[in-house]
């Protein structure tokens, strides 16, 4: 695994995050509330997801084991990624059309690739094993805050 630290890791996971609550910020703003309920499903089907990958990893480090399965946090977080992918989409399809020359709001939400995340979680997952507690603790607390919150829980901006 070349070309990512565990704090370029932990930013990955701490950028997915950012993304699905920005993203809940525009729903909460925009949509309808039938379809503010739908969306909330979406988001917590991520939520789920990305939750497990977090625990798995704070477990793993905790134990100075790796994970029980690596594939298993790899489809989890295809699939936590897909949906919070599908969330991203939906909230962007909220926002009134750009103006001519305007950059969509999501634009850079969008373009976002599984690699990256993929990778970051086998860079965290190879560091479950180093023998160094305080920085097993500080990569444990860095996961920590990149749990998203609940979708009831994002406040919506005015």
């Amino acid at each position: 695994m070349s070309g990512i630290e565990w704090q370029d890791a932990v930013a990955v996971l701490a950028r997915e995050r950012a993304q699905a609550v920005a993203a809940a910020r525009i729903v909460k703003k925009h949509a309808a509330p039938a379809e503010s309920d739908r969306l909330s499903l979406v988001y917590g089907e991520a939520k789920a997801e990305y939750d497990g990958v977090i625990g798995g990893l704070v477990v793993a480090l905790a134990r100075k084991k790796p994970p029980e399965a690596l594939a298993d946090l790899e489809e989890r977080l295809q699939r936590g990624f897909a949906k919070r992918e599908e969330f991203c989409k939906a909230a962007a399809a909220l926002l009134p059309a750009p103006k001519l020359g305007e950059k969509g709001v999501l634009e850079d939400i969008l373009k976002a690739l599984i690699e990256p995340v993929v990778t970051a979680v086998k860079e965290i997952y190879l560091r479950s094993k180093d023998d160094d507690a305080l920085m097993r603790k500080t990569i444990e607390t860095q996961l920590q805050a990149a749990s998203w919150p609940d979708f009831a829980a994002v406040k919506q901006e005015s």
